[in-house]
């Protein structure tokens, strides 16, 4: 049987987020370190692209470590098939239509490249919200570099400025 309940949040994200549960913090838990982070050499072609555009990404965000290696190996591999049969769907191989004997269409069903293409999604979004890859996972943290401005709140200053100028 499966431990009960919601899934741990890594201490690190607690405190990103301010500890808003208030309970103790996990003062033991295993931090890996983050010095020797290289792709597998089974992940290659479209995968490493994968992985030369996330891999950074996830540093500078401070939350891949050693032990993530083969997670997100993983997850530029599922990319790779992603890729693969997204073009398949595109090309129109999305739907296969079932006929009757007048030739008349009895139903659709999705090809298994779109099936596959759908599993995929799901799972590659589970990894990126592990890894803070998506607004909402985000959302809650507070990050410890400075934020950039937006454009919205550049122009607001911008205009701003502008009507005390005149």
């Amino acid at each position: 049987m499966g431990k009960r309940g919601p899934r741990k949040e890594p201490t690190i994200l607690k405190i990103a987020k301010g500890n808003p549960g208030k309970r103790p913090l996990n003062k033991s838990e295993p931090k890996p370190p983050s010095d020797d982070i290289a792709p597998p050499e089974w992940v290659t072609g479209v995968a490493r692209e994968k992985w030369d555009n996330v891999v950074p990404k996830l540093l500078g965000m401070g939350v891949m470590t050693n032990a993530d290696v083969d997670t997100i190996a993983r997850y530029c591999t599922m990319h790779e098939q992603f890729v693969k049969y997204l073009d398949q769907c595109r090309r129109g191989l999305d739907v296969l239509v079932i006929r009757d004997d007048a030739g008349k269409v009895k139903y659709m069903q999705p090809t298994p490249a779109a099936t596959m293409l759908s599993k995929l999604a799901a799972s590659m979004l589970r990894i990126e919200q592990e890894f803070g890859l998506t607004p909402s996972a985000r959302s809650g943290l507070s990050g410890t570099q400075p934020q950039q401005e937006s454009i919205i709140e550049k122009f607001r200053r911008l205009k701003a400025a502008s009507e005390t100028a005149s």
